[in-house]
């Protein structure tokens, strides 16, 4: 099995995020049984390659090792379906591919994972909010930075954001491990 981390940045021009927004960084990471680290940068190769690179690292990936589990935070309503309608825009695959792949990968959710010690309410369960519970560096940037960091072409920012938030995955998938922790996490 192979454990990873993804997570996305996307450029939302409105106050909230909107499917015909564009996704403009995907990082992935695997930690357990596997070495692959990619970064897609859309001012690099534009939208439509790096949703097609990326989609064809995770489907030989799946291939591959046959057992993939990706982690992130708050993936499971947001990245993916973003993903996945992203991905159908641009013709990279049909709807029943997409989903057959994504059909095929394990996905663990941290903030929902989280709902329940937290009353069921998403409240209070932002990234920034978790890590200082649990104790963790949180994201170096706010996620509302990010549509005046791509704006003024502050890639690198964007780029710090978001390792910043792989490295955020990482730590607190690792503190999650152990129910005390969670326990304390959620006490106070």
């Amino acid at each position: 099995m192979v454990l990873s981390y993804i997570d996305i940045e996307t450029y939302s021009p409105n106050r909230e995020p909107r499917f015909s927004d564009k996704v403009i960084l995907i990082c992935y990471k695997e930690e357990l049984g596997g070495n692959v680290k990619a970064a897609f940068k859309e001012w690099d190769e534009g939208e439509k390659a790096i949703l097609k690179n990326f989609f064809d690292l995770l489907r030989d990936r799946i291939e591959k090792e046959r057992t993939i589990t990706l982690i992130g935070f708050n993936h499971v309503r947001f990245d993916i379906p973003f993903l996945t309608y992203r991905l159908f825009t641009h013709e990279i695959g049909l709807l029943e591919e997409i989903l057959e792949v994504f059909r095929k990968t394990y996905w663990r959710d941290l903030r929902l994972c989280l709902l329940p010690f937290n009353n069921y309410s998403f409240k209070g369960l932002s990234s920034e909010e978790v890590a200082k519970k649990f104790k963790i560096d949180p994201p170096k940037h706010s996620n509302r930075d990010i549509k005046s960091f791509y704006e003024s072409n502050d890639y690198k920012k964007i780029e710090e954001h978001a390792e910043s938030e792989m490295k955020l995955l990482s730590d607190l998938s690792w503190k999650m491990r152990d129910c005390k922790a969670i326990m304390e996490a959620f006490s106070r």
